[in-house]
């Protein structure tokens, strides 16, 4: 695998930031340090103790104001006795619950009462704005008492819980973007931001230059060095600046590449632009100039989507169909002469990963242009439909349902050689464990996986003697319990689920459990066997037919048969 020379040797994961200046980093108990412009977070609206405030409905309110971490919680004490107030040191990780239960234990007895608190925990949210979900549950007590004639809470844990509407009332998902080790993608890294402070742009930054979660970890790249620091602000001429030192070791690819990673996580994060980078003291780069847009660097554009010819696998045959999706011709050649079960497409739309055969023959694993003969990889009892990586460079598969399969291009003589990939995490759930599906995401760097109908989500670390390790395994969309049938990342890094439940048939699922969201059901029926989705449109295979439900109606929520497969349960497929 080419790694990435940027300083004569590749680089590690970014570092620590020391800068000067100070903004509210979520999950964070104090201001980080960071830029010389970063006024105090807008605190002013945020819930207070009223004045004989009923003790369930205070409770109720510091819930809500625990959602503002602002000068360590301060909205928060304010609800608490003077001494417990002093001693509440609460921990770093937050909790998120979907909803909170609040009972009393009894009625007020000697001027005190006790509530338990009990809800189910979606997940905590890290220092950093990292979301791990968790699906536990979660039961404690709050203790009252009157306080100068006013309920205040005496007793309680070291730690924020929060309900899901205030968690997303007070904070808001944005991605930070790192490189794949290859140097031709942007991985997304999601993080979750608090929504008040008046300088989104310098916390953006700040978390871009401390580094990819422990998830991702070293198989992403960043293109700031260890030692580097970095300083923002807003320019008299409205440019949003960012003044990283110690970048004098980074070649012209890198600088290009470390531009991207700033501009694409600004631009996502809606910080207006133009953006002026400087490296100790000097343009980051000559050939952009003084100024960086989008346009910039739009090769590297993380949510571009695929606009090519959707194609579908009918009976054994592979259709194209023509721009207006309203014909559907066969292909010809070796997918014409062999019976294809299921398709994966290179994003190039010059590669195809055929699984061929049917009834009880061996599945074998074709791969090659639409004209010639194809190379065959691998034969067993089955193989799941086959995943590229978004530059063509792996390309995966799962034989019996449990040993995953990677192959490579090998240099020498241009053909896909198998390389080891370690599953440890997988075969931790058991010898029983079944994978059904297995989609990695356009950037290589995560899989997406069905196990016995659950969702999970893992990260491709590359071994240094070669292959790939499976990351830990981490379960989302617990929601849907075990109906999940098929999955497929979206362009925008969400996936998309089909289940073989009536009442929901589909949903979209960030890729750190923190969302699920049921899509329309109307005329689309469970089981949905296969979904894909382009920037357009979004593509199910259900009980009766190939479906879609575009993206840009006025009323996009009435799914409509393929024109060009009316009547036929046809598995879409669009490049990758």
């Amino acid at each position: 695998m080419r790694k990435l020379k940027l300083i004569g040797t590749t680089l590690v994961a970014c570092g620590t930031l020391v800068a000067t200046g100070c903004t509210t980093l979520p999950g964070d108990s104090a201001p980080e340090v960071i830029s010389s412009y970063s006024p105090m977070p807008d605190v002013e609206d945020v819930v207070e103790p009223k004045d004989n405030q009923p003790s369930d409905l205070l409770l109720r309110d510091f819930f809500a104001a625990s959602a503002h971490p602002v000068s360590d919680y301060a909205a928060a004490r304010k609800f608490l006795t003077t001494e417990r107030a002093d001693q509440w040191h609460p921990e770093r990780k937050t909790k998120v619950l979907d909803r909170v239960f609040i009972n009393s234990d009894g009625a007020v007895r000697d001027g005190k009462i006790t509530y338990r608190v009990r809800g189910n925990v979606l997940g905590t949210l890290s220092p950093g704005g990292v979301f791990t979900p968790e699906f536990t549950g979660y039961e404690t007590t709050y203790e009252m008492v009157q306080e100068r004639g006013q309920w205040r809470i005496s007793n309680l844990r070291d730690a924020v819980v929060l309900d899901r509407a205030d968690f997303f009332s007070a904070y808001e998902a944005r991605d930070l973007y790192f490189v794949n080790p290859r140097g031709s993608m942007l991985v997304p890294d999601r993080r979750w931001v608090y929504t008040r402070q008046q300088s989104i742009g310098a916390s953006m930054v700040s978390l871009l230059n401390n580094g990819p979660n422990p998830l991702l970890g070293d198989a992403v790249n960043s293109l700031i060095p260890p030692m580097a620091t970095v300083r923002t602000q807003r320019t008299g001429e409205g440019e949003f600046e960012v003044e990283f030192t110690g970048l004098t070791g980074l070649n012209p690819e890198a600088r290009r590449l470390l531009g991207a990673q700033v501009v694409w996580t600004l631009a996502g994060a809606d910080v207006r632009g133009p953006y002026r980078l400087i490296a100790d003291g000097t343009l980051l780069s000559e050939e952009v100039g003084e100024t960086w847009r989008v346009n910039d660097v739009s090769e590297f554009d993380p949510r571009a989507s695929a606009a090519g010819t959707l194609r579908a696998v009918s009976g054994g045959q592979v259709r194209e169909l023509s721009e207006s999706n309203a014909d559907a011709v066969a292909m010809g050649g070796w997918l014409a002469s062999n019976y294809i079960e299921s398709l994966a497409v290179s994003s190039q739309e010059n590669m195809f990963a055929a699984v061929a055969g049917m009834g009880e023959r061996p599945r074998r694993l074709l791969v090659g242009k639409s004209e010639g003969a194809p190379q065959e990889l691998l034969e067993s009892k089955s193989l799941t439909r086959p995943t590229w990586s978004g530059d063509a460079h792996a390309l995966y598969t799962v034989a019996d349902g449990q040993e995953i399969k990677r192959f490579v291009r090998s240099g020498r003589t241009g053909n896909l050689v198998e390389e080891p990939v370690d599953a440890e995490s997988v075969e931790r759930l058991g010898p029983d464990a079944r994978i059904s599906m297995f989609r990695v995401s356009r950037d290589g760097v995560r899989a997406a996986l069905l196990i016995d109908g659950k969702v999970y989500v893992a990260v491709l670390h590359d071994r240094e003697r070669g292959g790939v390790r499976l990351g830990k395994l981490e379960e989302i969309g617990y929601q849907l319990g075990d109906t999940a049938v098929s999955v497929g990342w979206q362009h925008d890094g969400t996936l998309l689920v089909g289940t073989r439940a009536n009442d929901a048939p589909v949903w979209h699922l960030a890729v750190d459990g923190s969302m699920a969201r049921q899509e329309s059901a109307r005329n689309i029926a469970a089981p949905v066997v296969a979904v894909t989705s382009t920037g357009q449109a979004l593509y199910a295979t259900d009980g009766r037919a190939l479906v879609m439900l575009n993206r840009d109606d006025s009323d996009p929520k009435y799914w409509r048969e393929v024109p060009g497969l009316v009547g036929q349960r046809a598995i879409p497929v669009v490049a990758h």
